[in-house]
């Protein structure tokens, strides 16, 4: 079948999307501003890739100028629908990004009959404009705007179908009135080439790792409050959102790193934790499992999805209480058990599962949607 997968910008996960439904016999474009020498890095054909980056460039340096303001974005989303809608090529199915395509998936059925998948990769808009109401609040800045969020609900209508990647996200659509019959779950992969089981830490160790952007978002406030009180040492690698990062001794930052060297941090940590307010999923999950690290994690990610594929499921810890002094308790938990990693050569307590971690794995899940899509 022709497939065109389309971007909200960036790579994400649509590059991996892109790549793996390509290699399950399907002829697929896939337009973002990634320029395809970028693309190829990461097992995209060339002729695969249909790149905006030059045209891009403008708004992106604005992004940057107002620090990624609602407005800015929206502009963005806005006139790169309309090109990905104008220009992309004839196919059969159409595969767009929340909250950005709407002309897109509107010219994809009028122009071609296509069906229509809107991959979202966080939680239902509404739910996350009311924990932004919450974290701006505090924080006397502009809440999320309403234009904002009624183009996200516009594409939840538009689309014959909303792919998405965890039981939480499933969760809230559902609350939200969206029939199930029409939500696609598939959790996402991870390269087992770059992540993969590693020693127990011996140099240069941290306690506690954290990989993603540092905001409220993702709990980090609760990440603070939790290791000065319970005195380990913490490591985060990613971006600084609207948090500030502690200046204390035993907190260490280092700026985002290239995907193939995440690795190297991932060794030298005990444990990974993730208490977002609100995730999609949290690929970086997926990357600390299979390196064999024990997981902290709030029960709005995808760490309740992850510990369905163990028998043991010890090693991902669910916080039961939204607390810092819940989140304290499961890393000093989760400590306790690294320890009993110490005696094996390697941490890994996936075994041969890791093979529904794969990209492989995500791309073939996606095939059977697509078969039961064509079947209906």
């Amino acid at each position: 079948m022709r497939i065109n997968v389309a971007s909200f910008g960036g790579r994400t996960h649509m590059l991996d999307t892109a790549r793996e439904l390509e290699r399950n016999g399907h002829e697929v474009k896939f337009y973002s501003f990634v320029p395809t020498n970028r693309a190829m890095k990461f097992g995209l054909k060339s002729e695969c890739n249909k790149s905006y980056f030059i045209l891009a460039l403008p708004f992106l340096a604005l992004q940057k100028l107002t620090k990624r303001s609602f407005w800015s974005q929206y502009i963005f989303q806005f006139f790169f629908d309309l090109y990905v809608g104008i220009v992309m090529s004839k196919c059969d199915i159409f595969i767009g990004q929340s909250p950005m395509h709407i002309f897109a998936i509107k010219s994809a059925k009028r122009r071609f009959k296509a069906i229509t998948i809107l991959e979202r990769g966080s939680s239902h808009i509404l739910i996350m404009a009311k924990i932004f109401q919450e974290i701006e609040r505090n924080k006397n800045k502009q809440l999320m705007p309403t234009y904002f969020i009624k183009r996200d609900l516009k594409g939840y209508e538009l689309a014959d179908y909303i792919s998405i990647a965890s039981d939480f996200q499933k969760r809230g659509f559902l609350d939200y009135g969206i029939d199930s019959s029409k939500l696609l779950v598939n959790m996402y992969g991870t390269s087992i080439s770059q992540f993969y089981a590693t020693s127990y830490p011996v140099d240069n160790v941290f306690d506690v790792i954290m990989v993603g952007n540092w905001c409220y978002r993702k709990g980090c406030d609760l990440i603070i409050e939790a290791v000065k009180k319970i005195n380990i040492s913490f490591l985060h690698i990613g971006s600084i959102g609207d948090l500030e990062f502690p200046l204390e001794d035993n907190f260490s930052h280092i700026d985002t790193v290239d995907q193939k060297k995440l690795i190297n941090y991932y060794k030298r940590a005990k444990v990974f934790v993730l208490p977002s307010r609100e995730d999609g999923f949290g690929m970086v999950l997926s990357q600390a499992v299979a390196c064999g690290l024990p997981i902290v994690c709030s029960k709005n990610t995808g760490g309740p999805d992850l510990k369905k594929l163990f028998d043991n499921t010890e090693w991902i810890i669910e916080m039961n209480d939204y607390s810092s002094d819940c989140l304290a308790d499961c890393l000093l938990n989760a400590l306790e058990l690294s320890e009993k990693q110490k005696k094996y050569s390697v941490r890994d307590y996936v075994g041969d599962r890791i093979h529904d971690f794969t990209w492989d794995a995500y791309g073939k899940r996606y095939q059977k949607n697509l078969n039961k899509i064509l079947k209906n």
